[in-house]
Formats: structure tokens, sequence, C-alpha cells
């Protein structure tokens, strides 16, 4: 819809604040709750599922009315989306099996001198010394180490295959995002990338050594992503679809 049109549409009072709102669904009765993101660059309504919430930005001309009666629209969409992701679980551990690398592996526990991890064919197995052990530490921090190991490799690779330099990068734990890049070149990683399919991680390696020329979403900042990450559509869709699976 021309952004023309929708300022015509809406009363001409800036709605500048952001806030929420509680979209009752009649149809399906069910309510959710809605948070409103308002911006000044936006000249389009996007919405987007995250776990239990309905996450909207909006230009900042658009009444609640009009969000509220969008909504209603989408109902189905939205219905489907939250049917989704109540039907899939976080599988960091889920009936004794764990994700590497995109693939599922078997948990075996076995008592020795040291705490470690081995991967053997499909089973990860976890050696342990001592009593009271929080299995799903020893299991975070070997996939922080992993994690840390492989991104050193392939930020090193593609840095040197795009000649571009960054100044250095940490691996953090983030709720919803997989990586960053600020204004001094620092990257930062989620240690959950691990569990993840290495093309996905190289994807994501590529899309924030991309900031460092483009530091925004423009269409500039896409072209040098397809440079180096030509199906770079279908490893978004990817991490649309499955991120609530890792994190």
């Amino acid at each position: 819809m021309n952004s023309l049109f929708l300022k015509n549409i809406f009363c001409k009072k800036n709605l500048n604040k952001n806030r929420t709102l509680t979209f009752n669904c009649a149809y399906f009765k069910k309510s959710y709750p809605v948070f409103i993101q308002v911006t000044n660059s936006k000249k389009t309504i996007s919405i987007r599922i995250e776990k239990k919430n309905i996450l909207i930005n909006v230009p900042y001309f658009v009444e609640d009315r009009y969000i509220l009666d969008l909504l209603e629209k989408k109902r189905n969409w939205i219905n489907n989306k939250f049917e989704k992701i109540s039907s899939k679980k976080n599988i960091f551990i889920e009936e004794g099996k764990v994700f590497y690398l995109g693939e599922k592996y078997k948990i075996q526990f076995k008592k020795g001198i040291h705490n470690y991890i081995e991967v053997n064919n499909s089973i990860l197995e976890i050696t342990y010394n001592g009593k009271d052990i929080k299995f799903s530490k020893i299991l975070e921090n070997w996939y922080r180490r992993k994690c840390l190991i492989l991104l050193e490799e392939r930020l090193f690779f593609f840095s040197k295959k795009m000649k571009v330099e960054y100044k250095n990068f940490k691996i953090r734990s983030y709720k919803r995002r997989l990586g960053s890049c600020d204004a001094r070149k620092c990257l930062s990683f989620n240690w959950r990338l691990i569990l993840m399919p290495k093309e996905i991680i190289d994807y994501v390696v590529i899309h924030e050594l991309c900031h460092i020329l483009h530091f925004n979403h423009s269409k500039l900042f896409w072209k040098e992503v397809s440079a180096y990450c030509p199906e770079y559509k279908k490893k978004k869709n990817w991490i649309n679809e499955n991120i609530n699976l890792f994190i």
C-alpha cells in the first residue's frame, strides 16, 4: 500500500510511542499480547511472532484500530504460527538426544576422572566426575568451546576471502539474536549457533562481516551477502522456520 495513501487514512497526530495492545481473537477464542514498536523510517507494517507474543513494527502515523483490524484479517496465519511454536520443543536436551552442527546425537553418560565430552559416530558421550553434576552446564560449556573454535576458523576464512577486517569476536548468550556487529567492528555470536548446520553458521558469519562494509540492511548489503552466499534467502527462511527449536 502506498505510504501517502496510508497517511491519508490515519489521523494526523503523531503516534510515536511504543505501546502494547491485546488482540482478542473471537474466532479462535484466544487473546494475544501485542507489542508495537514505532519507527519514523519504516513506511510499511511488519508482523512477526516470537514465543507467546505478537511483535509489530509500524510507521508513526498508524492507529491502534487499524493494527487490530489487520491482525483480525491475519488471524489464521497468526493462529497457525502459535500452534507451530507450541508444538515444538527446545531440543537443547530432549529425550536423551541433542543437536550438534545440525545432526542429532544420542547422549551417553560415563563416570570418569574428569568432565569432558567426546563425539563418536551418532553418540555424544559425556564423561563426568563426582555427584550432583549439572549435565546441561557441562554440555553448554562444551558447545561454547566448539563454537569458539569453529567461528574463529570460519571468520578467518571469510574475512580473508571478503577482504574485510574485524576487531574481535565474542561468544554470547542471546535470547533471539544469532549474531551482531557494532560500529567498532566487534562481532558477537550466539553459542547456540553450534547446534545448527554448518552452512547456516557460515551464512551468519558472512552476514555479520558484511555489516562491517554496510552497517544496515540496504540493497547494497544484501548484494554483498549474495556475492558470498548466493542462497542466503534459503538460509534466512531456514532460520525463521527453525529458530524456536534452538533458542
